[in-house]
This record gives C-alpha cells, sequence and structure tokens, in this order.
C-alpha cells in the first residue's frame, strides 16, 4: 500500500514538472511582456539610483510620463537635474551653475522597452520575479541583464559593453498611473545659470 501511495505521488510530480515545463515562458516571451509592460506605462514615479564602471553612485527622485519625458532630481549629486520633454533634455548642475541644453529632435527611443529590441534573451527565475538576460554582440550593450517583478515591471537593468564598460540602473518605491502634468517636464534653468545649447554635437 505504502509503496502504490509512493508511486502515484512521483508519477503526479513527474506530471506537475512536464506541465510546468510545457507551458514555460520562453525568453523571447518574457522580453515581449516586458516590453509590453513597460510600454503600457502612462506615468511613473519613485526613486532611482544608477552606477557607472568606475564605482560612482548617482541617486534621486524621478517622474516619467509617456512619451519620452523625464525630470530627475538628484540627492546625489545635491541639487542636480535632468529633465526632458521628450524634445529638449536639460542637465542642470547647481555647484558650476551650469545647464546643457540638447535638441532630442522628433526620434522616440522607446525607453528602455526600445532599448532591448533586437536581443537574443534567456529568461530565470519565476514566481515573485524573473531575470531576464539578453545578449546582442553587435549592439553597444553587448549585454543586457533586466531583473523584472511578477508583472515584468522593472527592477534593475545592468548594461554592458564588449570593452567592460557599462551602467546598473535600479528603481525603488515605483508608483504607476499617478496623475501629472506635463509642464513640469520644461525645464527652466535659473537666469544667472551659464547655458551649453547642444553639448553632445560639440566634437
Amino acid at each position: 500500500m505504502k509503496k502504490t501511495i509512493i508511486l502515484s505521488a512521483l508519477t503526479i510530480i513527474a506530471l506537475c514538472s512536464v506541465t510546468a515545463y510545457l507551458y514555460a515562458m520562453t525568453g523571447d516571451e518574457a522580453l515581449q511582456r516586458f516590453q509590453g509592460r513597460m510600454g503600457s506605462i502612462s506615468t511613473m514615479r519613485g526613486t532611482i539610483s544608477w552606477t557607472d564602471t568606475s564605482g560612482f553612485m548617482y541617486t534621486g527622485n524621478f517622474k516619467f510620463m509617456a512619451p519620452g519625458r523625464i525630470f530627475v532630481k538628484f540627492s546625489s549629486p545635491s541639487g542636480k537635474i535632468l529633465a526632458s520633454n521628450g524634445r529638449k533634455l536639460w542637465v542642470y548642475s547647481p555647484s558650476s551653475n551650469i545647464c546643457g541644453i540638447q535638441d532630442l529632435g522628433r526620434g522616440r527611443s522607446g525607453g528602455i522597452a526600445g532599448v532591448v529590441s533586437g536581443y537574443s534573451a534567456i529568461l530565470l527565475g519565476g514566481g515573485s520575479g524573473y531575470t531576464i538576460k539578453l545578449k546582442n554582440n553587435d549592439r553597444h550593450y553587448s549585454s543586457i541583464t533586466l531583473v523584472v517583478d511578477s508583472t515584468f515591471l522593472l527592477k534593475k537593468a545592468i548594461m554592458k559593453t564588449k570593452d567592460g564598460g557599462g551602467m546598473t540602473i535600479s528603481l525603488a518605491g515605483v508608483v504607476v498611473g499617478e496623475g501629472m502634468s506635463p509642464g513640469i517636464f520644461d525645464f527652466s534653468p535659473p537666469a544667472s545659470a551659464q547655458t551649453v545649447n547642444n553639448p553632445l554635437n560639440i566634437k
């Protein structure tokens, strides 16, 4: 009798394992869900931090509104502001009192959902969250690791270049769908600030 019960239990476990395997998501399906989730967000706010390869960390509170609007007020470096209304990008440093203003044109990058297009994907984890590993040696970031929650909302992105460069971006305390005014993304630097137009175009 005990052997029969044990065999039945093992059979059920085996069937569950096979069923889970048959219905498991592929990496490409997980990537599509991530892109769909991030692309569906109209507004988002929270805390952002990113670390470059030198180990320097930037942290601040951010607000986002689709398409392509972002406002970040940094706590480190203190007081620094990065803002974009989708057409222009402002980077203001109170310590130097300089504001760089970059014309972005009419192109839309699609945010992080657009950045990860064209990669081969492998899915790890499940349940409370997932890790999606992306590879494409022909892209600037040859390797991207996405850490997402169970709804495929981004928690962390680790982006690496072939020469060892890159950065890590982390989001925390994220609130989605909160009402926002588009006007908050039109930054006006202080009248005393020195402005540098299109610094990224300077050779």
